[in-house]
């Protein structure tokens, strides 16, 4: 999934934190050393913590999850001293990252001393287990959905079904993401965002491929990183993403309107993930320190996401009201993960996709 490989639109910039240097960051050998996404993080929090644990941070910021990913690939072959103790990746990533020996699990002992891990929703601490092992802790989370231009339809966006109305034939962006793609127009069919096997039921993949071909002839772009800039120029009039991107652009531009389909949709989590041979006395604290409450409200309300944290009393009323951090319990119950599937379904998945893009479905 190639979640929130986007322009950044806004949003607030870590410039010069914690004392980092960024021309030369991870300088200082005695400090923890983080990489992170550069807006997913309040300035002060890295001030906060730093006073909290007599910890002093090095903290180095990327703009895109992927240069985070490209940055943990080539970790292997940075010096030791160099690499972070902690760094955020994409959930998407995560079994990559582990098939590689990317990273490493969090044993036993450090999640002792992470708390807050104990008050995860137990979705979330199942999103990071694999084999009973935990590889990293979700700090803040969002979900795939659509954005459309209310000045230019005349009808409100509900559901995924409204994708296919005609007054959207050639006006539609769709993420260059298979799984996305498909599982929306399972949620549309009341199936599964990612069933085990997609040629199970003959009558089910009969009418995926019907809906998944009627759904291209909308298309006029595919596109996970310029989606936005399509729908504002007027190019499209409405566009399948990432609340992350679309949170900050509608804070520029009223006239998009952002809706989470009521059928149920995919979640997306940042997690933090220590690599490989990677361990600083202060990593749990770091881990256990950004689900606190206070830290989770900021994270919450200062960010583009939302803390997984249970305990969120912290987080302003006018915050909470807001639809695209805080949609219904209802349609959260509907929405699902984007889990690892096994080597054959994926072979369904690209099989489908491909003919799909290639009109010969």
């Amino acid at each position: 999934m190639d979640r929130r490989k986007l322009l950044v639109l806004g949003g607030a910039a870590i410039a010069s934190i914690g004392g980092c240097q960024f021309a030369n960051p991870f300088d200082q050998r005695d400090r923890l050393r983080i990489a992170g996404l550069l807006g997913a993080i309040p300035s002060k929090v890295i001030n906060q913590f730093e006073a909290a644990s007599q910890t002093k941070v090095e903290f180095k910021a990327e703009n895109l999850p992927s240069k985070l990913w490209q940055e943990l690939q080539n970790s292997p072959n940075i010096v030791r001293d160099k690499v972070p103790h902690i760094m955020s990746i994409g959930d998407s990533w995560l079994d990559q990252a582990i098939a590689q020996s990317l990273i490493q699990p969090i044993s036993p002992n450090l999640l002792e001393k992470i708390p807050k891990w104990q008050k995860l929703s137990p979705l979330w601490q199942q999103s990071v287990t694999r084999n009973n092992q935990v590889w990293g802790i979700p700090y803040r989370w969002g979900a795939t959905a659509i954005a459309y231009r209310s000045d230019k339809l005349k009808f409100d966006i509900t559901q995924w079904a409204d994708l296919w109305r005609p007054e959207l034939a050639q006006k539609l962006s769709l993420p260059d993401d298979a799984r996305e793609v498909i599982g929306l127009v399972l949620k549309k069919m009341g199936q599964s965002y990612q069933p085990e096997n997609l040629v199970a039921g003959q009558d089910v993949f009969v009418k995926l491929t019907k809906e998944l071909k009627s759904l291209n002839s909308q298309a006029l772009t595919y596109s996970s990183d310029s989606y936005l800039q399509a729908l504002l120029a007027d190019d499209t009039l409405a566009a399948v993403g990432w609340t992350s991107d679309m949170y900050k652009a509608q804070k520029q531009n009223p006239k998009l309107k952002v809706v989470i389909p009521q059928d149920g949709t995919a979640l997306w989590s940042d997690i933090w993930v220590i690599p490989n041979g990677e361990v600083a006395i202060a990593t749990a604290e770091w881990m256990n320190f950004y689900l606190t409450p206070a830290i989770a409200a900021q994270i919450t309300s200062l960010t583009d996401a939302v803390s997984p944290s249970s305990e969120l009393d912290q987080v302003p009323a006018s915050v909470k009201a807001d639809p695209i951090k805080f949609f219904s319990q209802d349609i959260f119950a509907k929405s699902e993960f984007i889990s690892p599937l096994s080597a054959s379904t994926l072979t369904q998945y690209k099989d489908l996709w491909t003919k799909m893009r290639s009109g010969t479905l």
